[in-house]
């Protein structure tokens, strides 16, 4: 009981409001992925192969502004109002910068889709999905700027509520748009694009309104005078994480990719693998970045037992979280399928990777919570070859030449490219994890370290 109390109350406060926010975020692509596939499996295709253009881009931009929560939560602790408003500005000229840039790539993705998918009517609906995208993509910017000026100040509540409208608007809009209710046009898998651009502006506008209630001496308060230096500055120091964090991305959009090799209907079951592995994939992110901050302020009170003790507990966490999940995937694959899509074709292949999904879920938590561990003890390279090593040097390379080209097998098939993903992501949990417990150790054992400094 007391190591409940001590250890895993603290990350478990830390982890679930962080669950439910990052569950709400991933559940868009997945709304997406379901109406698609549920109007015609050429509409999950496109709108999955949309899905991996331009979320990358999405999440490089989140690890750049993400340089700016520890700084508004330093000014908040020190009730620096006038410093919380100044990175404000900063960081809304970034924003504006960024917004810029990610509205031309992906229009140009857009543009040259015919160029790269095989298949006319994917590549038509892919653009025309990505050119609605792109019109979204300054709104959502700056909404993960105002969601990172709450969680900085600690205030959960505009960013819950938030998640949960644009959850709610996304699928009646999707809905509407795809099956063209209420007299609007029937635009297939493009309209998803179109509802998740139009419900990015709605939840735009509800953060601004209720971040601007939660902290009203912010927006009140007289920012200090910033130059163009400062506001480079603060890019330069957030794009290490935008780069670490789009890696990962990276490799799954290049599978997916290698699976448009393989015909219109593999398309569609590797995106629905992939959109059931990502849901599942938020609790473990959650848990990952509650143990780095645990472990982080552990370190910092010099309390190398309980550090210790915090990491091996996420680990813990994360293995049960993992177990689970592959049981219910593997009890619950049929009906789980039945959501996606109704062709027989495309639930057969899916259910010839429910193995590879169910291995995906244990691995993955462990290696992404080791991370968080590594990262809170201020080991940024070693996660970093261990995604770059696993995902760029082993399962990328593998996957084209087994599973695409067909080297060393029989038939070229989507069940090689994730057998070789579970696999490569069980060295990397293996690696990390082993390092993790190595690096807890290491520190307890410091001649600086007071191991009976518990509390």
């Amino acid at each position: 009981m007391q190591n409940f109390k001590t250890i895993y109350a603290p990350i478990l406060k830390l982890a679930i409001p962080i669950m439910f926010i990052q569950l709400c975020q991933a559940s868009l692509g997945l709304v997406d992925t379901i109406i698609a596939g549920q109007f015609h499996y050429q509409g999950l295709a496109g709108v999955g192969l949309g899905s991996n253009i331009w979320t990358p881009i999405v999440i490089l931009f989140t690890g750049i502004l993400y340089a700016l929560i520890p700084k508004f939560s330093a000014a908040a602790s020190n009730q620096d109002v006038e410093q919380i408003h100044t990175l404000l500005k900063q960081g809304r000229k970034n924003a504006n910068l960024l917004a810029l840039i990610g509205f031309i790539a992906v229009q140009g993705f857009a543009f040259s889709c015919p160029l790269f998918i095989d298949d006319a009517q994917v590549a038509a609906i892919t653009k025309q999905y990505l050119h609605f995208i792109a019109f979204g993509l300054p709104g959502l910017i700056h909404m993960v700027l105002y969601r990172f000026l709450s969680e900085g100040n600690s205030e959960l509540q505009p960013v819950v509520l938030t998640g949960v409208t644009l959850l709610l608007v996304n699928t009646f809009l999707n809905y509407v748009f795809v099956n063209g209710l209420f007299n609007f046009p029937q635009l297939g898998g493009a309209g998803c694009g179109l509802a998740t651009a139009l419900s990015i502006y709605i939840a735009l506008l509800m953060i601004q309104f209720l971040t601007t209630r939660s902290l009203p001496s912010v927006f009140t308060a007289k920012p200090a005078i910033f130059k163009n230096e400062d506001c480079k500055a603060l890019l330069l120091e957030g794009l290490p994480v935008g780069i670490a964090l789009v890696l990962e991305v990276l490799a799954l959009t290049a599978l997916a990719f290698f699976a448009s090799k393989l015909g219109t209907k593999v398309i569609a079951a590797h995106q629905v693998a992939i959109s059931i592995a990502m849901v599942v994939f938020m609790i473990p992110v959650a848990l990952s970045s509650a143990v780095t901050i645990r472990v982080a302020h552990c370190q910092g009170l010099q309390k190398p037992l309980i550090t210790m003790k915090t990491g091996l507990a996420a680990l813990k966490l994360a293995s049960v979280y993992g177990l689970f999940m592959s049981g219910m995937i593997f009890l619950f694959s049929h009906h789980i399928v039945g959501l996606f899509s109704q062709d027989t074709e495309v639930i057969a292949i899916i259910s010839g990777l429910v193995v590879y999904i169910a291995v995906f879920q244990l691995v993955d938590s462990v290696q992404i919570v080791a991370a968080g561990i590594l990262r809170g003890l201020e080991e940024f390279i070693k996660p970093l070859i261990a995604v770059l090593f696993t995902y760029w040097v082993v399962v990328i390379p593998l996957s084209y030449l087994v599973g695409v080209k067909g080297w060393w097998v029989d038939q070229p098939s989507i069940e090689t490219i994730w057998m070789l993903l579970s696999l490569g992501l069980t060295m990397a949990a293996l690696v990390l994890g082993v390092q993790a417990y190595l690096q807890l150790s290491e520190r307890l054992k410091a001649p600086s370290a007071d191991p009976e400094q518990v509390g």
